[in-house]
């Protein structure tokens, strides 16, 4: 089983996110950003504490901009390579533009993009581009029903009047002697194998139960501080929404939904209203710092309670 973490740090304030147009997946469309900088922080922010900080504040989480990808992988500030989610997958990614035949983005095929170097450093590539995209292809894949002949980059899809005239990212795996034959056989692969997904919320670093779909035969349904139709309205989640489900004990659950965490109804009367989306991820939370200091202050404290009653008992 290969192991893969994909952190989400939602764009809210993108007009991509804010629209946010739900379709049914078939495929997956790879892309690279061209420009010589690996770092995520030009395009995924605010920072989380691992991404450091846009000081040119030219990153994707903004209003007005055209161009918006479902996840992002590159460095983090301390160099480690990284997936961050940016939208719900079930949303229309911005990322192919369109050609004669049509546009990938409105056919169903979520998009993604990989932060590009100066496309000389092996080490980056086999990481970023021929293990992390490649696990992603292949979760993505799962996800929604498809396999590896249904994963293509930017290039292909322009050659299938799908896309605008890119070359990412076949110009990058020329580079190292790769096809685009070559990913999808790395992909083929990683299916046979099995990919375990852990999410990370960024959000707080909340502990994610899974996905699921706002299903309410109304409009909207409302995201309320307790569980009660009483309680205090927070948000409006529209039909067909993408929400977070924190707790799905009895029939109000605790759901997180563009930055807010509440309770909302999940069925009532034979309807439902929230639907656990397919294939849930395994999400684990990650401890703080203190945690783990206390965690270990407390085994020391026992294995010291342990050795003082054993010299008693001598």
């Amino acid at each position: 089983m290969r192991q893969l973490t994909i952190y989400r740090r939602y764009f809210y304030d993108a007009d991509c996110y804010t629209q946010g147009k739900p379709q049914k997946n078939i495929g997956v469309q790879v892309h690279s950003t061209g420009a010589n900088n690996s770092y995520l922080k030009r395009y995924v922010q605010p920072d989380d504490g691992r991404l450091g900080t846009n000081r040119y504040s030219n990153h994707h989480n903004r209003k007005g901009l055209t161009t918006c990808a479902s996840a992002y992988i590159g460095k983090q500030d301390d160099g480690t390579v990284a997936v961050y989610q940016t939208i719900p997958f079930e949303y229309r990614s911005w990322l192919s533009g369109s050609a004669a035949k049509g546009n990938a983005n409105r056919l169903g095929y979520v998009g993604f993009e990989i932060c590009e170097d100066s496309l000389t450093n092996k080490a980056y590539f086999d990481d970023a581009v021929m293990e992390k995209s490649v696990l992603l292809s292949a979760h993505l894949c799962t996800v929604f029903g498809a396999d590896e002949s249904m994963v293509f980059d930017h290039k292909e899809l322009h050659a299938k009047g799908l896309a605008s005239n890119h070359a990412d990212i076949t110009h990058w795996l020329k580079k190292f002697g790769y096809t685009m034959g070559d990913y999808r056989e790395r992909v083929r692969s990683a299916l046979a194998e099995g990919v375990q997904v852990t999410y990370i919320n960024c959000d707080g670093e909340v502990t994610v139960l899974y996905d699921a779909k706002v299903t309410t035969p109304g409009t909207w349904l409302n995201l309320r501080d307790g569980k009660s139709g009483n309680a205090k309205v927070l948000a409006q989640m529209p039909r067909g929404s993408t929400v977070q489900v924190l707790n799905d004990t009895g029939v109000w659950w605790q759901v997180a939904f563009s930055g807010r965490s509440g309770f909302a109804m999940s069925n009532e009367n034979g309807k439902t209203y929230l639907e656990p989306l397919k294939t849930p991820p395994v999400v684990v939370h990650t401890p703080s710092p203190l945690k783990d200091i206390n965690d270990k202050l407390e085994t020391a404290r026992v294995a010291i309670s342990d050795a003082m009653a054993m010299l008693d008992s001598e």
